[in-house]
């Protein structure tokens, strides 16, 4: 091979090298950019995560303390014979019987 050939070939060869250097710079950029945008959308997703737990766990109390609240105005509705079916058939009973 001729001089002015190696020069042809090792400009050509300089030209790749650039552009491949370039390539790999702007790839990492990009992996640097999306990165961040993982770690941002994950830690909102955590966020999210917990406050849907909190959520969650606020509404469990919620419903407990009406389901203890209902038991608590049933029992007292027994206990004052305002509920009883028995009291009711003999209120009924009574008055039924003409009085």
């Amino acid at each position: 091979m001729s001089v002015e050939s190696l020069n042809t070939l090792l400009k050509q060869l300089e030209k790749e090298k650039r552009s491949l250097e370039n390539q790999v710079k702007n790839c990492a950029l990009r992996l640097e950019q999306e990165s961040k945008a993982y770690h941002k959308t994950s830690d909102e997703c955590r966020t999210y995560l917990a406050e849907m737990s909190q959520i969650s766990s606020s509404h469990q109390v919620s419903k407990r303390q009406q389901m203890d609240q209902l038991h608590r105005m049933k029992q007292n509705h027994v206990k004052t014979g305002r509920c009883n079916p028995t009291n009711q058939k003999i209120v009924n009973g009574r008055v039924g019987d003409g009085a």
